[in-house]
């Protein structure tokens, strides 16, 4: 036998014990080995919605029967390739976009599974995003590292995932348009309670999470009945949820088309307009965060199927998806797409045109412009983060909390970079940064090569993936190891800040500002539709003897039943369930510290430490 045909023989073996081919409901997919993480990239979840399938409700995809290599992240969906602030970009994209990816550390296990929905101004983004030399969100740290299932999705963006135009509305039964993003979440979602089993993921504990627009559309799901049962625990960074009245986005629908096309019947513009080329769809579209200023030109709209009512309508009403919720910002969020000059005298002019005169001399008080063009700035970037996402991130987190049952948590992201970086460091806790620590994705970058790569970050990136993954495992991100993270109450805003270390004995953040946001906005906050008013605290137990040999008794201070028992090891793993009775064997448990998590009939959960000797 040739060298090279041993050679090539070799070759095969070795990517033969690397791949690994698991089943979905269309077709059989084969992954590779990552390190110790199998990757399934780009598995197609719809139908390309081209041709005739533009601006249609999702659809299944055709299935196949020879094993899809899935070993490459799919195409963006159509966009404008922006840099946060930026005017110009180079349009790039695929309308056949409609994939996600799987990350997996055991295929035969029933690990939690996290769903990752990117962010982009509903416009942009994808699922294999770049900055600073590395993908932001790659699934093989966290997956690993939080022993968890990893999901990846990608969805419509822009006009072809957002129209709202009476041609469309001819189309559907209802007589609405628009929300096509929407429903390929959904129809995402969907095939992970179908098939993340054949991955080694548990169906019934799925956790969301997204940020910027990625976190709206968290939170707009939370506000849908047709994704109840898709999820069980969410997560919003640096977003709020947000929905465009129908009637304001069919007039910009008409609007849009109008600037393609005049003549024909509405049905007649829209068969036109699915045979222009995406490019130039997409090709008016403008940067979401152009001059600091959050702009989402194009937005879920309420049309009365998916969406009823604008999201805090449907939290105060109490009628929602109710699930364990962490929700958070950044310290800096505009660092990155603020003007990269402001002068005293621009932030004066712009307090001036933009806050209403009763409050103006408020405003001067907590931005004020200084007396060099770098406070001015500095102040700007606080006045437009406190805005756009410290306030809003406080009215969200309250409302959520004063109706609903299961708990919410708050955080405030504050950690900066390396100081040796420069610019970067002086960026402070910009926009998207802690994506790279939920990832642990920062290590990767060049700008974390070596001695750049510091204890700080090490100690953060550690931090974030624990209270995520354990979160995901359990619906309480507290680990029992790392600073304890208080549930979130409307009356204190209490929270924890992300930092080295993380300290969760803070209340109130930038409470005047939120107030004046508030006051500016005319916004009123929300009160409980509860009876029971705030979620009450879970009664205290009693563990014991602990440390414990073979068995554990559990006793509290009110009578109870109907309790579900999880234990789990410090690492967030479950290894043992069961619902009552009380009294716990554990003999079959290593030594070591493990954590009981108590889950009442009535929602309220408390989590508890105890030791099992031999």
């Amino acid at each position: 036998m040739k060298l090279s045909t041993v050679l090539l023989v070799v070759l095969i073996l070795a990517t033969s014990l690397h791949a690994q081919t698991v089943s979905t409901q269309y077709g059989p997919v084969t992954g590779h080995l990552n390190g110790a993480i199998y990757e399934f990239l780009g598995i197609p979840f719809a139908a390309p919605p081209v041709g005739t399938l533009r601006w249609r409700p999702t659809a299944a995809p055709a299935d196949w029967t020879v094993p899809l290599l899935a070993d490459s992240f799919p195409p963006k969906c159509p966009q404008k390739d922006l840099v946060q602030g930026e005017e110009l970009g180079e349009i790039v994209g695929d309308e056949d976009c409609l994939y996600l990816n799987v990350w997996s550390p055991d295929t035969t296990a029933s690990l939690p599974v996290m769903v990752f929905i990117h962010g982009g101004g509903n416009q942009g983004g994808s699922s294999s995003e770049t900055a600073a030399g590395a993908y932001i969100y790659p699934g093989n740290h966290l997956a690993e590292r939080g022993q968890v299932i990893l999901v990846t999705i990608q969805y419509r963006l822009g006009p072809l995932g957002y129209l709202v135009h009476p041609g469309l509305e001819l189309e559907n039964a209802p007589g609405t348009a628009g929300n096509y993003g929407v429903m390929d979440q959904l129809f995402a979602l969907q095939w992970v309670q179908e098939n993340i089993h054949h991955f080694g993921g548990d169906p019934g504990n799925v956790t969301i999470f997204g940020e910027s627009a990625g976190g709206v559309n968290v939170g707009n799901l939370l506000t849908t009945a047709a994704a109840a049962g898709l999820f069980h625990k969410a997560i919003i960074e640096s977003a709020r949820p947000g929905i465009e009245a129908y009637a304001s986005s069919r007039e910009k629908g008409i609007d849009y088309v109008h600037e393609f096309t005049t003549s024909g019947t509405d049905a007649e513009q829209i068969a036109f307009l699915r045979t222009v080329l995406a490019d130039s769809l997409v090709s008016r579209l403008e940067s979401p965060l152009q001059g600091g200023i959050v702009q989402q030109q194009w937005r879920p709209t309420v049309d009365g199927q998916l969406f009823t009512a604008m999201p805090e309508t449907i939290f105060q009403s109490g009628d929602f998806n109710q699930v364990p919720l962490i929700v958070g910002s950044n310290a800096d969020e505009i660092s990155l797409s603020a003007p990269p000059v402001v002068t005293p005298g621009a932030l004066t002019a712009f307090i001036l045109s933009t806050i209403p005169a009763a409050h103006q001399s408020e405003a001067f008080a907590l931005y004020p412009p200084g007396s060099t063009n770098e406070e001015a700035r500095a102040a700007m970037i606080a006045l437009l983060t406190d805005a756009q996402f410290t306030n809003t991130t406080r009215q969200t987190a309250q409302c959520v909390s004063l109706n609903q049952s299961e708990p919410v948590w708050r955080y405030f992201f504050t950690h900066r970079h390396n100081p040796a970086l420069g610019a970067l460091h002086e960026l402070g806790s910009y926009h998207g940064m802690e994506l790279f620590y939920v990832f642990n994705s920062w290590e990767d970058s060049p700008f974390a090569f070596g001695p750049l790569f510091t204890a700080a970050d090490a100690y953060v990136q550690d931090a974030m993936l624990t209270y995520w993954t354990h979160f995901a495992y359990t619906g309480d991100p507290n680990d029992g190891l790392l600073p304890a993270w208080p549930v979130y109450a409307a009356e204190t805003d209490c929270y924890l800040e992300i930092n080295i270390p993380a300290d969760g004995s803070l209340c109130g953040i930038r409470t005047d500002a939120c107030n004046f946001w508030d006051a500016v906005s005319g916004y009123t906050p929300c009160e409980s539709a509860l009876t029971t008013g705030a979620p009450a605290e879970a009664p205290a137990f009693t563990l014991y003897p602990n440390p414990a040999r073979d068995r554990l008794l559990i006793r509290a201070e009110e009578p109870l039943q109907h309790l579900d028992l999880t234990i789990l090891n410090t690492t967030g793993q479950v290894v043992l369930t069961q619902r009552d009775p009380l009294e716990i064997d554990i003999s079959g448990l290593a030594s070591g510290l493990y954590l009981l998590r108590i889950k009442l009939a009535d929602g309220r959960v408390r989590v508890e430490k105890f030791v099992k000797t031999d």
